[in-house]
Formats: C-alpha cells, sequence, structure tokens
C-alpha cells in the first residue's frame, strides 16, 4: 500500500544501508585501526604494570618464606626488620595495584568516549553525505534498509523502483580528501 502511494504521487525513492557504509569507508577503517591500536598499547601497558606487580609479590613471598626458615636463628631487630620491609612491600603492592586498576579504568574511560564521540561524528558525517547526494539527485526519500521491527524484520520487504544509493555514498565519502583523523 506505502509504495502504491509514493508511485502514484510520483516519488523518487532511494534506500541505504549506513552500517555498510560506515563499515566500508575509508576514514572508519582508519579509526578502527587507531583504536585497535590504543586498546593494545593500552593492554600491553596493563601486562607490563602486572609484571611489576607480579614480581614484587614474589619477592614478598620470598621474604615469608625466609623468614620462616630462619626466625629461630633471628634476633629480635632482625626480625623487626624483616617485618618492617614485609609490611613496606605490602603497602608497595597495595599501591601500584590501585594505580594500575585506576589508570586501566581511566584510560578505559576515555578510549570509549573517544570511540563513541567519533562513531557520532561519522555517522553525522554519513547522513549529511546521504542529504547532499540525494538532494543532488531529486530524490524524495531515503530509507534506511537495515532498520528493523520489534519482531526482527526489515520495514520494508520491497521497494519497487527504489535505488540503492549504498555504494555511491561510500566512493564519495572515500573520495573525499577532507576528512583527517583525529590526532
Amino acid at each position: 500500500m506505502a509504495t502504491e502511494v509514493v508511485h502514484a504521487h510520483g516519488m523518487s525513492i532511494a534506500t541505504v544501508d549506513a552500517g555498510k557504509i560506515f563499515s566500508h569507508w575509508d576514514y572508519t577503517i582508519s579509526f578502527e585501526d587507531k583504536a585497535e591500536k590504543l586498546s593494545k598499547s593500552l593492554e600491553e601497558n596493563n601486562q607490563e604494570r602486572l609484571a611489576v606487580i607480579k614480581e614484587l609479590a614474589k619477592r614478598q613471598q620470598d621474604m615469608a618464606a625466609n623468614y620462616q626458615k630462619g626466625k629461630v636463628s633471628m634476633s629480635a631487630e632482625e626480625k623487626a626488620a624483616m617485618d618492617k620491609s614485609f609490611k613496606n612491600l605490602g603497602r608497595e603492592l597495595k599501591a601500584l595495584e590501585q594505580n594500575r586498576v585506576v589508570y586501566m579504568t581511566r584510560e578505559q574511560e576515555k578510549l570509549s568516549k573517544l570511540k563513541a564521540e567519533t562513531s557520532k561524528s561519522i555517522l553525522a558525517r554519513i547522513q549529511k553525505e546521504i542529504s547532499i547526494y540525494a538532494k543532488q539527485q531529486n530524490f524524495d526519500m531515503v530509507i534506511e534498509m537495515q532498520g528493523h521491527t520489534t519482531r526482527n524484520l526489515p520495514f520494508f520487504l520491497h521497494l519497487e523502483g527504489a535505488v540503492d544509493i549504498t555504494d555511491t555514498i561510500i566512493l564519495r565519502l572515500n573520495q573525499s580528501h577532507q576528512d583527517k583523523l583525529p590526532k
């Protein structure tokens, strides 16, 4: 019925797959590569921090084992000094772990925010390019074909005479030299 109404009024309709545009635009691909590198770098940093923490924890365990082996022959001063060193090492371990958790949480939040803001910007740029092209080609309506109903069916199962402009939009965006990756 909707198609009949559209054709009765002589409307020109185009369809588009914004998800395909998003995933095939060179800018998006470059950004996703950059985000992946940032994520890997963050994980490497985390692993380095964990290695330091594990090494200190091993030293603390070795210190405890040495204490147990030699506590009979140790003087009270030696026991007190070892106890103090053990406690200081424990405090250092706790502080390093807290610092690692705070750092990771902060950096992951920054990365998530960057991804969300960039995705929003990318989608806005895609929408703008679709609008520009639709006006240039005199389309009365452009329909996003990836929208689904609550039963996971496409909103439009068939649109007679609709032109799919997805690949054209991808080409136009990829040919644009004005888009630079954020630093």
